[in-house]
């Protein structure tokens, strides 16, 4: 498939950033004393890595079966907007119900996630485009880095 390194590469990044979630809690002092908006971005941080890793490789899995680079991103665009959409929905009330929405890092990876699922959505509808795929995955994959971040810079 064209693209195909591009997208194992994403996949392979996201691989990393999910291990580096491995490094939080160790700068978090004992897990008892986290509170749930930092147990809600560590899981965030593991789950939105995984989620980039799938969608990133399911373009060059749909491939073979439809025989065109084209339709595979159509197709996977439309799953993954689907996917994400329940997602954030699930996360959003999350955030809400933890009361960490009305923190920035929350704020900014709920407008990336936003962000990257309308991209999702247009490139289904519109564009058909590697590049507007690509660009979806690494902004969905920012949420996890300022999900990141945000943990080890101890903001809460």
């Amino acid at each position: 498939m064209p693209g195909e390194a591009l997208l194992i590469g994403i996949a392979t990044v996201a691989v990393v950033v999910a291990g580096f979630a491995a490094i939080a809690p160790a700068t978090a002092g004992d897990g008892s004393s986290r509170t749930p908006g930092q147990r809600y971005r560590l899981k965030g941080i593991v789950s939105t890595s995984f989620n980039v890793t799938f969608e990133s490789l399911l373009p060059a899995v749909l491939f073979p079966a439809l025989g065109d680079g084209r339709p595979a991103l159509v197709v996977s665009s439309a799953l993954v907007f689907a996917y994400v959409l329940f997602v954030i929905t699930v996360r959003a009330r999350q955030l809400v119900q933890t009361g960490a929405l009305r923190r920035r890092w929350s704020q900014v990876t709920l407008v990336a996630g936003l962000t990257a699922t309308t991209l999702f959505g247009l490139n289904a509808l519109v564009f058909a485009s590697l590049t507007a795929y690509a660009l979806a995955l690494c902004i969905q994959l920012s949420v996890a880095a300022v999900s990141f971040y945000s943990l080890l810079a101890g903001a809460d």
